[in-house]
């Protein structure tokens, strides 16, 4: 009798704990299968974003699509879908091609409506001559092998023309310039080689590099952006010469050598960034490409 009570004692807390211990393992197996789930589920949004986003570069190569289009948005946020920005990269300043050109005085324009002083600029355009070009001989204020290991950074500068714009960042002297100054990046190609194209030039640059008015700022783009008062959209006037342009604006003196020295009509590099999403979960897809119906791409992103 006394070995029943301690056999009968022994089984409670042991039942007991198997009970509590299967209950662990279906709360565990619960909590993995959750997590397979989710992961699948992320998964398969990751995935239908990405296509969203492809949807929007197949557009965006279309050479008949412009900025304006309605195709360049699809679907609702809360779902999935797709939006296409379209911009020019001949709008842009390609680096490689004005410090070879031996032409300082667009970036130390730029440089100075960014704020910085004139030693800041010079010692910056001195420090990217270095980088860009294939020999060691150090400019007056720039920065060779010697001035970058002296600071631990062996290897440098490239002693090559950039080959992406986010080298700039790598530059001794140009960096602080750029750390200070918020969307930098948007002024800067390496897609497009030539003078920039006053077709698709931006207001900031327009007005640092040319230091057009507000208001000639406004009738030049008024007057490229056609009837429906859209910029890059299938009715825009196409400005037969920078000469022309500079005539219409009653641009004299500075401002006139500035514009013929800086800009161009032709160029067009089309920039395509597409961003889809689905459920919350996002893909965005940016694509340089030679415009027209080849649509060469020239560079692909994904982030």
């Amino acid at each position: 009798m006394n070995r029943i009570r301690a056999i009968r004692a022994i089984a409670l807390p042991l039942v007991l704990w198997c009970i509590a211990f299967l209950a662990g393992l279906v709360i565990l197996a619960g909590g993995v299968v959750r997590g397979w789930i989710e992961n699948e589920s992320l998964a398969e949004k990751k995935f239908v974003a990405r296509q969203m986003a492809l949807s929007g570069i197949a557009l965006g190569l279309n050479p008949s699509v412009k900025s304006g289009s309605p195709l360049l948005r699809n679907g609702n946020k809360d779902t999935e879908g797709y939006q296409v920005l379209l911009t020019n990269e001949a709008a842009k300043i390609n680096p490689n091609f004005w410090i070879q050109a031996g032409n300082r005085p667009i970036f130390n324009r730029l440089f100075a409506s960014w704020g910085a002083s004139l030693s800041n600029s010079e010692a910056a355009i001195d420090a990217l001559q270095d980088w860009i070009d294939g020999d060691d001989f150090v400019s007056l204020k720039g920065a060779e092998r010697g001035e970058y290991e002296r600071e631990g950074r062996l290897g440098y500068p490239a002693n090559r023309p950039l080959k992406h714009i986010r080298e700039m960042e790598s530059v001794m002297n140009l960096a602080p310039l750029l750390a200070a100054k918020q969307g930098w990046q948007t002024d800067f190609t390496i897609w497009y080689t030539g003078k920039i194209s006053i077709q698709y030039a931006k207001e900031p640059v327009l007005t640092a590099l040319a230091e057009l008015t507000p208001t000639q700022c406004q009738s030049l783009i008024e007057l490229r952006a056609g009837l429906d008062g859209i910029d890059n959209t299938g009715d825009d006037q196409k400005l037969a010469s920078v000469e022309a342009v500079a005539d219409l604006l009653g641009a004299v003196g500075n401002q006139r050598t500035a514009l013929l020295e800086f800009f161009d009509v032709s160029g067009d590099v089309r920039r395509i960034e597409s961003t889809g999403w689905c459920a919350g979960v996002s893909h965005t897809i940016a694509v340089i490409a030679q415009s027209g119906a080849s649509a060469q791409l020239m560079s692909w992103e994904e982030r």
